[in-house]
């Protein structure tokens, strides 16, 4: 059962590394088109609309798509109620949103986008039952294929929309739109997920496993809406307190970091699904502590390398007018280490069936994230609007941090990873030093980086290769 496991983490490993690194680095690499298309503001608009779209998504879901993957790896449990439970809680929930979307009327940069934000969310929430139902039954390669073909989809159409017909923020939202419908149906149709939708009160329903589905999935609903807030409440709250032209070259400097859940994304769904298939604590033990031992040191090396080159990419990848924005990306990029490693912590809450923890550990850092953005923001903001941006920033920072260390002791109790304790001390303390010293421009700071980033890496490169010879060795 190990070896099997371990074979088939390095296999989906491979096949999800293709999909979403390929996908991913497109996305990134569009970053100097969009921000040379559209003005600071309307970038700004743009991020604040997607984002109250992300946030809208597991409201009209219920957290569905959730259990849908979840349960659907059981093999034991029926697909068809499955899949049943997942499209009938999507229909009845988005419903209800959009009974109550003309509320949004009165949020500013809503007036005017709502129908177009309430059709993102139904297109994601589609594709996305679709690609994890798909993938729950086995066909990785597909799910892998999907995620290449939807941003190839949406890269053309913002070329199209943006470029050709100069539709500016509604041409944004309509190719988000229709290459998440068009992407959705292309796993839809070829898989027949047709045959697997039942009556809601069909006797082939199986009522205890819709239910448990629903009770699994209800908790994240405000688990996913405060992971929103960790994530997306400075943005809102820059709108708020300065303008959306500092909200733009914050956005723009927040896509900098996303090479490291590129990264992560290597391995999230392969972790996933190779732990839901062993029920054995022993090797999920062994499995958790190697592929953390890996994960952990890899995420602290190509974060290491972003801080030190955070300036200089941003002369390439962004429009001049938003140069000035590449401050905030050392900051940004330890935050988003330390989300990465609470995310690895909150898959143990999935393996184990335990949503409320999720839940309990996010709403806390949510919590501190909204309280530090409104207190730094602002005092911060006092000096220039550049500076309350950094304040968000650091607000982020520190929750994520918070989030990492409850997550850390807390899933010690279901689950006891082993930590390599002084290499990620060492490693968190090595980040923040660059982290200061590129920020401040401190004197020869670009020696420091060099001595830092290198420091880090023999550090850590040990840990990679014995972790990879292992896996290899398994397979």
């Amino acid at each position: 059962m190990a070896q099997n496991r371990y074979k088939r983490l390095m296999s989906n490993t491979i096949i999800f590394a293709i999909g979403t690194f390929s996908s991913k680095v497109l996305v990134f690499l569009m970053l100097p088109f969009y921000t040379n298309i559209l003005t600071t503001a309307e970038y700004g608009t743009v991020d604040a609309l997607i984002n109250a779209g992300q946030l809208l998504i597991p409201i009209a879901s219920a957290g569905i798509n959730n259990a849908v993957i979840r349960f659907g790896l059981e093999e034991k449990n029926d697909r068809n109620t499955v899949f049943s439970t997942g499209f009938y809680t999507i229909a009845v929930c988005f419903l209800v949103v959009a009974l109550v979307s003309p509320l949004a009327n009165y949020i500013d940069f809503l007036n005017g986008y709502i129908l177009l934000v309430l059709a993102f969310v139904l297109a994601s929430n589609f594709r996305s039952l679709c690609i994890q139902f798909g993938l729950s039954m086995g066909y990785s390669k597909m799910y892998a294929a999907n995620g290449i073909g939807n941003t190839f989809l949406n890269i053309l159409l913002n070329i199209l929309f943006l470029a050709g017909f100069r539709w500016g923020i509604t041409g944004y939202l309509l190719a988000n739109i229709v290459s998440d419908i068009v992407m959705g149906f292309v796993m839809f149709l070829p898989l027949h997920m047709n045959r697997y939708l039942i009556p809601p009160r069909s006797k082939r329903m199986d009522k205890a496993l819709s239910k448990a589905m629903r009770k699994y999935a209800l908790p994240i609903i405000p688990q996913t809406i405060c992971q929103w807030i960790i994530n997306m409440s400075d943005r809102y709250m820059i709108v708020i307190f300065i303008n959306t032209a500092t909200n733009g070259l914050y956005a723009a400097a927040n896509k900098i970091p996303n090479v490291l859940l590129i990264v992560a994304n290597l391995f999230a769904d392969a972790w996933q699904i190779s732990a839901v298939k062993e029920s054995e604590e022993k090797e999920q033990i062994a499995f958790y502590t190697k592929v953390l031992a890996a994960y952990s040191s890899i995420a602290f090396i190509t974060s290491s390398g972003i801080i030190m080159f955070s300036k200089w990419v941003m002369t390439f990848m962004v429009a001049k007018d938003y140069f000035v924005a590449w401050h905030y990306i050392p900051v940004l990029t330890l935050a988003t280490t330390f989300g990465l490693l609470s995310t690895f912590l909150g898959s143990v809450y999935m393996l184990k069936l335990r949503s409320k923890n999720s839940m309990a550990t996010t709403v806390t850092c949510a919590i501190i994230n909204i309280s530090l953005n409104f207190i730094l923001i602002q005092v911060l903001g006092r000096q220039s609007e550049f500076m309350g941006a950094m304040g968000a920033g650091i607000a982020t920072l520190l929750s994520y941090f918070a989030l990492f260390l409850i997550r850390a002791i807390d899933t010690q109790r279901y689950l006891k990873i082993r930590w390599n304790l002084p290499k990620t001390v060492a490693s968190i303390v090595i980040l923040v030093a660059q982290m200061l010293t590129m920020v401040t421009e401190a004197p020869m700071w670009v020696l420091w980086q060099i001595v830092l980033f290198l420091l880090l890496f023999l550090i850590n490169v040990r840990e990679i290769l014995l972790s990879v010879k292992k896996l290899l060795h398994r397979t």
